[in-house]
Formats: C-alpha cells, sequence, structure tokens
C-alpha cells in the first residue's frame, strides 16, 4: 500500500500510510484530498499538505480554542477565521456561555467536504449557535468592528489564501474587531522548522496588542510535531485563567494542566517568540 509523504522546507518530510483515495477535487482555491489511513484514520490534505488526521487533530483544535477561552471573562461571541474543517468551532461549542460562532472560511467545498467525509470533526457545524460565512477573512473582518469576543486564527500555512492572515495590517483589524476584554489565538507554525515565521509573526502581532504570549503543544502529524501559537490581547493574559471553567472542560488533549503549562516555553522557542 502507498505512502504520502510532505516533504517541509527541503529540510524533512512526515510520511503517513494511506490506503484508499475517498475523495479528490481542485475547488477553486486549492487541491483537496481526503484520504483513509492506516493508524491515522482520515486525513485532510489541501495542496497536498497535512492539514488534520483524526488521530491527533484534537490537540491542535483543543490548544487553538480552550486556552484563550478560559482566559477570557465571558466568551458569548466568537470568530473562527478559516477552521474550515470544522474541529475549532467543535471545541468552542463546549463553552455553554457561546451564543454565537461565526466561521469565516474563503473555500467553501473544504467545509462540505468535509461535513460529508471527516463528520468525526466537522459535526458540530449544524448547530444553531454556528453561522457559516465564505468570504475572505481579511475583508470580513475589516467589515465587523467590536463584535467579539475572541477571535480565532485557524488558518494553513501562510502561503496561498492564507497569506495574508499572518501580516501587522491584519492583527490591526482583528484588534479592531474585538469588544472590550477581547482576545485572540493564532497558530504561528513550527519553531524547529519555521523559525523565521515565528519571529516574524510575534513581531507584527507585539505590535499590535499590548499583551502578547507564545505557547506550545505536540501535533505529531504537523513538520517537527512541535507546534506554537500566539495568545493576544490588550486586556487578558494567561495569570486570568478561569482554572474552575478549565477544569470543567472534557476534551482529549486540554485540561487545567494544559492550561497552566502550555505557556511554559523551552528556551529556544521562548527566544523567537520574545527575544527581549
Amino acid at each position: 500500500m502507498p505512502w504520502f509523504y510532505e516533504p517541509y522546507n527541503d529540510i524533512s518530510a512526515i510520511g503517513i500510510h494511506i490506503t484508499d483515495l475517498l475523495h479528490h477535487e481542485q475547488s477553486p482555491f486549492q487541491d483537496i484530498k481526503v484520504h483513509a489511513t492506516v493508524g491515522h484514520g482520515r486525513l485532510l490534505l489541501l495542496d497536498d499538505m497535512v492539514m488534520l488526521t483524526e488521530l491527533d487533530e484534537f490537540v491542535y483544535h483543543d490548544l487553538i480554542t480552550h486556552v484563550p477561552l478560559c482566559i477570557h471573562a465571558d466568551p458569548r461571541q466568537v470568530l473562527v477565521v478559516g477552521g474550515g474543517d470544522g474541529g475549532t468551532v467543535r471545541e468552542v461549542l463546549k463553552h455553554p456561555g457561546v451564543e454565537r460562532v461565526v466561521l469565516c472560511e474563503i473555500d467553501e467545498r473544504v467545509t462540505r467536504v468535509c461535513q460529508q467525509w471527516i463528520p468525526s470533526v466537522a459535526g458540530a457545524l449544524e448547530d444553531p449557535r454556528v453561522e457559516l460565512v465564505f468570504a475572505d477573512a481579511v475583508e470580513y473582518v475589516r467589515r465587523h468592528t467590536g463584535v467579539f469576543d475572541a477571535v480565532l486564527v485557524d488558518s494553513s500555512e501562510p502561503i496561498g489564501p492564507a497569506a495574508g492572515l499572518f501580516e501587522g495590517s491584519f492583527f490591526a483589524d482583528l484588534r479592531r474587531a474585538l469588544r472590550p476584554g477581547g482576545i485572540v489565538s493564532a497558530q504561528t507554525e513550527s519553531p524547529f522548522y519555521a523559525a523565521d515565521t515565528v519571529r516574524n509573526v510575534f513581531r507584527e502581532i507585539r505590535g499590535v496588542f499590548q499583551q502578547v504570549h507564545g505557547y506550545i503543544g505536540s501535533i505529531p502529524t504537523y513538520p517537527s510535531g512541535c507546534w506554537t501559537f500566539a495568545l493576544a490581547s490588550d486586556e487578558r493574559s494567561p495569570a486570568m485563567l478561569d482554572e474552575r471553567r478549565a477544569a470543567a472542560l472534557r476534551c482529549k488533549y486540554f485540561n487545567l494542566g494544559i492550561a497552566r503549562g502550555a505557556f511554559a516555553l523551552p528556551e529556544f522557542a521562548r527566544l523567537l517568540i520574545d527575544p527581549t
């Protein structure tokens, strides 16, 4: 049976043992594939880059969601930027105070494919609290000022349709889209293989928000298996974690210990995120 290999920046490659090709199409934005695998469940590829496997997707989705939402005082209106697979929305809906989740995804076909082929991830998108918006998130955020308590930037790599989601101007628009006390999280790539990206993204975010913190998690099918995230706000910081809410959540990865410990960075990653 064949293997899929994803090379990364001419540095390394990740191999996943695939079996059947369940779905393949070219959307207006990108190539979309869903494979069955040996040991990883279903695999979503966009332009032959691993977006998720059912084996470990919960790590990413737990971290990008529950860390910021448990630090926010009372998240009710949440925007997910990208995240067309629906996993981040699934996790947002575990917070009982959330009244509305907007998923702004540029490529509707990613969402529809995941609803059909990976319902373990996308199944929550039919919840009545979820609003699906298929549009350019840069433009959507620019048009919505003072609307959201939290914005979770669940983007792919900073190339193609996602390139604009890593720029300082976008983070400035995100700041304007927040209500008082608002918070942002974003995936910020591998500290091993994309050090320049991590350094540059945090520099951009730090030029916009007063509170900027990095945190980290282990995702086996992402390059290097180690992934960074940004937390940004003008008013909220990790010290404001609501430990009661964090302990009450039932997740596969996130718990109170992770909520406390994810900000404890190895030194090489800390120097990328905050070189001062």
